[in-house]
């Protein structure tokens, strides 16, 4: 797996009271990152907001019944943000009234999450942006000369990290990325 920059730096906040949140575009290895941060720590609670029923423990969720779900955990960490109603909301009260819990979400439709979670969070989370995988990411991973050699070839198919660890298929895996993901994106 190619380390990504970002992971160093929300290790360091990994610890304080503010919730870590990682927004960014489908496909860019959001889910990725936060799951290999996850296993390096205990008591993880990891919750997949695609998943109808983890979205109902949000619906007229109140502190009490948060407190009691997450009692046991440490750290929660949220995928796909997006999905639950009203998540900004719901993240103030997390990061409100259980300050033993650490909140770290991430969220593949950046503009719909980001104007959810900014007036609630405000003062209350670390906020970064996940891109696709950068030349010195890639250039740790693989080394200077190899990344050098490439840059053409990154150039055109760019840095998705499913383009990046297929080669050989990358026009296949760029048409599917474009046509399922950045356009309706785009259009939303």
């Amino acid at each position: 797996m190619i380390t990504r920059a970002l992971k160093k730096t929300i290790s360091k906040h990994i610890k304080d009271k503010k919730a870590i949140i990682v927004l960014g575009a489908r496909q860019t290895g959001k889910t990725t990152l936060l799951k290999t941060i996850a296993s390096e720590l205990n008591d993880v609670l990891w919750l997949n907001a695609d998943e109808p029923d983890i979205q109902a423990i949000f619906e007229n969720a109140t502190s009490t019944r948060l407190k009691a779900y997450f009692t046991n955990y440490s750290y929660i960490f949220i995928d796909e943000a997006q999905r639950i109603k009203d998540i900004g909301i719901k993240l103030k009260l997390i990061t409100d009234q259980l300050p033993n819990k650490k909140l770290i979400v991430s969220g593949s439709s950046a503009f719909e999450l980001a104007s959810q979670i900014s007036e609630p969070l405000t003062g209350r989370k670390w906020e970064y942006h996940l891109f696709p995988i950068s030349f010195q990411e890639l250039s740790n991973h693989f080394g200077l000369l190899e990344e050098t050699r490439m840059l053409p070839h990154r150039l055109v198919y760019g840095c998705y990290q499913e383009v990046v660890t297929n080669a050989g298929k990358e026009k296949e895996l760029l048409k599917q990325i474009s046509d399922s993901y950045l356009y309706k994106d785009i259009l939303q």
